[in-house]
């Protein structure tokens, strides 16, 4: 006799395959490297999701969650976010910051504004010091969420380094200055020319507001050591950057032009002045004790600080560099500078790991500048703000910036004028402050399924062929086309983006689309790991059944 099935042919909802699984897929989103990365910790996967989209108010608003400078931001950041993309792997990073750049200027062209968090105003009143990047930065996070905000500076214009050091081939002036109206245009008071310590003294500022954020930056710059430092024709990185932002580059070489300049230094403030010289006419060379990128002597971190890119740019403009060298003496004829005596670097850092160069003798050589500039690297004046610099969160008063952290770059600093702002509206509010950090895991390259992903070219904006004549932007932004192809590049790493390939595939019909996303049926579920196999953004974890 022929036995009888239990089920009819075609169904099979009788067996319960979800009882043999050992294993159970698990929908979480993990945190992109490139946000991993981000000093303003941006969540740049959701801003570039908007602008998959054509959402592009809605990707300048979640981009300016974090970072109310993106036109700036995209300009001069050098976006240790796209090192970090796992697009390299496939092809070429996500061009992440010519994308911040295309939202910046769209917001500018259109007067987007910011709009506030909370509608109640707040009474609790926050003094700020320095109209700096991270000043900027903390200022307009507390004024989204109501306080009133006072921001004191010493300049007569707002923007501290990204202002006053930072040359309009890379940040037009115009550009900055349409992202902080926009920032002060949320309510916050500007007080220029007001110093700390002469227009208005520390204790009115304890008095007068009920917490106090400092954020000075480092203007002051290192001096070359020696008398002959004070002397005609030799000055500092951020003295002559300065005076090129003041309008001064005309009278700067005009007498007794020197055809030769040697600036003195490794980091992206000494590459900015090189580029600037050829701007002016003259031939430049950069004189640097550490080595070039890719290219160890025989110490470990003993690579050029600045920013590969901008030395590849610095070659393309004609700077010529001479690695792993040191100051021996200036070289005078009479009260003119005639050059530079340089000796090759034998020894970087010290014992302690301080910077501190040994020159080799015998090695010496004769480099001609009728200039010589110094960019070793700036400090922090506290004069006027001594009391205020040694006190503590608890005592009311908040520190951040270049003024306390090792990085020197803009976009740690915004990211440090958050955090800052975070913490005081926690302290005033007397709650906890949990400080921001990203508790999803990380993903990379090697947890995705990149074969599911075209391979495509990545966009970039012109370069100019005219850029030595004049002071005038090098690189173009990304046309419309260009920002929605480049948008579309984002891998969406750990982050679902409703592909289906986990309901296509699953050989049980296990997976259950629902509104976004997708769930489990557990009673089908057998634990095969398919779904996650196929997914290729690495959004599904196998964890092992532990009840």
């Amino acid at each position: 006799m022929t036995p009888k099935l239990d089920i009819e042919p075609g169904s099979s909802t009788a067996y319960h395959t979800g009882d043999w699984r050992t294993r159970q897929p698990v929908y979480r989103n993990k945190w992109p490297p490139c946000s991993q990365t981000c000093p303003a910790s941006e969540d740049i996967q959701a801003w570039l999701a908007l602008a998959t989209e054509q959402h592009w108010q809605a990707a300048w608003q979640k981009l300016t969650e974090r970072n109310p400078f993106p036109a700036t931001m995209g300009r001069i950041c050098y976006h240790a976010c796209e090192s970090a993309c796992n697009r390299k792997h496939l092809d070429s990073a996500v061009n992440i910051h010519a994308m911040e750049r295309y939202l910046g200027d769209r917001a500018i062209t259109r007067k987007w504004s910011h709009k506030p968090v909370c509608d109640t105003p707040q009474t609790q009143r926050v003094a700020i010091v320095g109209a700096g990047p991270a000043g900027l930065s903390c200022a307009f996070q507390l004024a989204r969420h109501g306080y009133p905000v006072t921001i004191f500076d010493a300049q007569a214009v707002p923007g501290g380094t990204l202002y006053s050091a930072i040359p309009d081939y890379r940040l037009p002036k115009s550009v900055l200055a349409s992202e902080i109206d926009a920032i002060l245009a949320l309510g916050i008071e500007l007080r220029l020319n007001s110093r700390v310590g002469k227009e208005i003294s520390e204790s009115d500022l304890r008095d007068q507001f009920d917490a106090v954020f400092l954020a000075i930056g480092s203007q002051r710059p290192r001096q070359y050591p020696g008398k002959e430092s004070s002397r005609h024709r030799v000055m500092s990185g951020l003295e002559f950057l300065h005076r090129l932002n003041r309008g001064e580059q005309i009278a700067l070489l005009s007498e007794r032009k020197p055809k030769h300049v040697a600036v003195v230094g490794g980091g992206n403030t000494a590459i900015d002045v090189a580029r600037c010289i050829r701007r002016l006419g003259a031939e430049v060379t950069v004189i640097c004790a550490q080595d070039s990128h890719g290219n160890h002597h025989r110490e470990l971190g003993t690579e050029m600080p600045a920013s590969l890119q901008e030395v590849i740019e610095a070659e393309t403009e004609g700077v010529q560099f001479i690695y792993r060298a040191g100051i021996r003496r200036l070289v005078r004829s009479g009260e003119h500078l005639s050059g530079i005596e340089i000796a090759h670097v034998d020894q970087v850092y010290d014992r302690h790991g301080d910077f501190n160069p040994v020159l080799f003798d015998g090695t010496e050589e004769f480099v001609p500048a009728g200039l010589a500039i110094f960019a070793i690297g700036q400090e922090t004046d506290w004069q006027g703000l001594e009391q205020l610099s040694q006190s503590t969160q608890a005592d009311g008063v908040w520190l951040g910036g270049d003024a306390v952290s090792k990085s020197k770059l803009a976009a740690t600093a915004v990211g440090s004028g958050y955090q800052a702002a975070m913490s005081i509206m926690a302290d005033l509010k007397g709650e906890p402050f949990v400080f921001d950090t990203h508790k999803k895991a990380q993903i990379t390259f090697r947890q995705m399924s990149l074969h599911y992903y075209p391979k495509q070219s990545r966009h970039e904006g012109e370069v100019s062929e005219q850029r030595l004549d004049g002071f005038n932007e090098v690189e173009t932004g990304l046309l419309d086309d260009d920002a929605t192809h480049e948008a579309r590049r984002c891998l969406s790493c750990g982050v679902c983006f409703m592909c289906d390939n986990c309901w296509h595939f699953c050989p049980d019909a296990a997976v259950i689309k629902k509104a976004g996303g997708y769930g489990i049926d557990d009673d089908y579920c057998k634990g095969c790991g398919i779904c996650a196999q196929e997914c290729p953004c690495g959004h599904i974890d196998m964890e092992r059944l532990t009840g």
